[in-house]
Formats: structure tokens, C-alpha cells, sequence
């Protein structure tokens, strides 16, 4: 899948509002010198898993900062969620933005930090193929049952992208990503007419 073919799917899967409030959002930190990098579903499909999402993770160097630049501009769209610290909401659409801590994990029994995004630029950053994967897996790892779509986001993953096994993944996930290999490898493909 290449850039416009992530492009077409976002605009033809009704997720323009997010790449609105990516953009938007991407623009605001860029004006305070705030690196960034896009995760979640929207780095998903960007890197070629045309799946729906509902909101945009992205990662900060200080996501307190960060929530403090995005609300702070005269024209901003953003306005600070009352009940989470780390996210704001995009008013134009209700899209939310989730703010990640780069360099930590989110709970502390997840072993894959964030990276540290070090890019200030007023085009949406997406995270690498291999930290996406990492990040997904030590997710699932960490709850299973809450967070499946991890696994089968790595799954799509690897079979549209046709990942080899060598994928430089985080060392903690790296177990379980070549089980998920070495499964798909052992199961018959599924028919091309059939695949969703």
C-alpha cells in the first residue's frame, strides 16, 4: 500500500474527520516546538490495514504539555476532556485525541515503551512499521481479551504486508511475534474472494 493509497482509503472509509484533527493537531504542537508521532489505528491503516478507527493516539515528549498546547491557541479546535487527563476532543467533529507519554509505557505491566518522537512538523509522523507492531503486541500481551484487535491488527499486518519473520521488533514482544508468524505460515490462505 503507498502514501495515496492510504490517503484514498481514509477518504473513502469516512475517517476524514480524523485526518482533520491529526492535521490539526500535527499544526498546534508544530507552533510550540512539539515533536510528535501518530499511533493507533490511523498508523494501522498507514501502513496498510484499511481498518476503521475512532480516534488519534499520538505520542509526546510531556503529554501534559502537550494537552496545555493543544487547548492554548485562540483558534483551536481542542477542548480538554474532563474526564481524562491526557485527552482532548476535537469540537468540530468529537474526534478524540489521545496523548501518549514517548519514552514510558501506559501501564505498568507493559514492557514496550513509546518511542520518543523527535520530529516537529505540521505533517501528521507516524510511528515505524516495526514500533507499531511492537506496540500492538505488548498490548495484547498485556490484555488479551481487552485489546484482540492489537493481535489482529499485527495479524492483517502481516499478511497484507507480507512481513518476513526478521521484523525488527521490540525484544519483549519478539516471542510472540514469531508465534503469530509461524502460525500464519502453517495455516492454508484464506481464498482471495472471501477475504474482507
Amino acid at each position: 500500500m503507498t502514501d495515496y493509497d492510504a490517503y484514498v482509503l481514509r477518504e473513502n472509509t469516512g475517517t476524514t474527520g480524523l485526518v482533520i484533527t491529526a492535521r490539526t493537531a500535527a499544526d498546534i504542537l508544530t507552533r510550540f516546538e512539539t515533536p510528535h508521532l501518530i499511533a493507533g489505528g490511523l498508523a494501522v491503516q498507514e501502513h496498510g490495514y484499511p481498518r476503521v478507527t475512532i480516534d488519534v493516539d499520538i505520542i509526546v515528549p510531556d503529554v501534559l504539555d502537550a494537552v496545555e498546547s493543544l487547548i492554548a491557541p485562540l483558534d483551536t479546535p481542542f477542548v480538554r476532556d474532563q474526564v481524562w487527563h491526557n485527552r482532548v476532543r476535537d469540537k468540530r467533529n468529537g474526534v478524540d485525541v489521545d496523548l501518549l507519554p514517548g519514552g514510558e509505557v501506559l501501564r505498568p505491566e507493559c514492557e514496550v515503551p513509546f518511542p520518543k518522537p523527535k520530529a516537529v512538523s505540521d505533517i501528521p509522523c507516524f510511528v515505524s512499521l516495526a514500533e507499531l507492531i511492537s506496540l500492538k503486541l505488548d498490548s495484547a500481551t498485556h490484555a488479551p481479551l481487552r485489546r484482540l484487535k492489537d493481535k489482529a491488527d499485527v495479524v492483517e499486518l502481516i499478511t497484507r504486508r507480507s512481513l518476513p519473520r526478521d521484523l525488527p521488533v521490540a525484544k519483549p514482544v519478539l516471542k510472540f511475534y514469531h508465534e503469530i508468524w509461524d502460525g500464519l505460515q502453517k495455516e492454508p490462505p484464506l481464498n482471495s474472494r472471501f477475504r474482507g
